[in-house]
C-alpha cells in the first residue's frame, strides 16, 4: 500500500514538473528575456544544492554502513530523476527562448 501510496506522488510530482516546464515555455516564449533566463538557473542550481544537502544529512546522522549505502544509492536515484526533469524544463526554455529570435 504504502508503495502504492509514494509511486502516485512520484508520479504526480513528475506531472506537475511537466505543467511548469510547459508554463515557464509559455511565458518565456513572450518574454525572451535573458535576465529571467539567469533567475531560473540560479534557482534551479539552488535547488540542487538543498536537495544535495538534505541527503548529505541523511547520510551523516547514521554509522550503520547499510543505511549510509542505501541512502547514497537513493540520493543518486533521486538526483539523477531530478537532473534529468530539469534538463528537459532547460530545453523547453531554451527552444522557447530561441523561437522569437528565429522569427525576427
Amino acid at each position: 500500500m504504502a508503495d502504492t501510496d509514494s509511486r502516485k506522488l512520484w508520479e504526480r510530482f513528475d506531472s506537475e514538473l511537466k505543467e511548469l516546464a510547459s508554463e515557464l515555455r509559455s511565458h518565456y516564449e513572450s518574454a525572451g528575456d535573458e535576465k529571467k533566463t539567469a533567475e531560473l538557473n540560479r534557482s534551479l542550481e539552488q535547488l540542487r544544492r538543498a536537495a544535495d544537502a538534505v541527503f548529505a544529512s541523511l547520510e551523516t546522522t547514521t554509522r550503520d554502513p547499510e543505511v549510509r549505502a542505501k541512502t547514497k544509492q537513493a540520493a543518486r536515484s533521486f538526483g539523477s530523476a531530478l537532473a534529468q526533469s530539469f534538463r528537459e524544463l532547460g530545453d523547453e526554455i531554451d527552444k522557447a527562448i530561441r523561437k522569437p529570435a528565429a522569427k525576427g
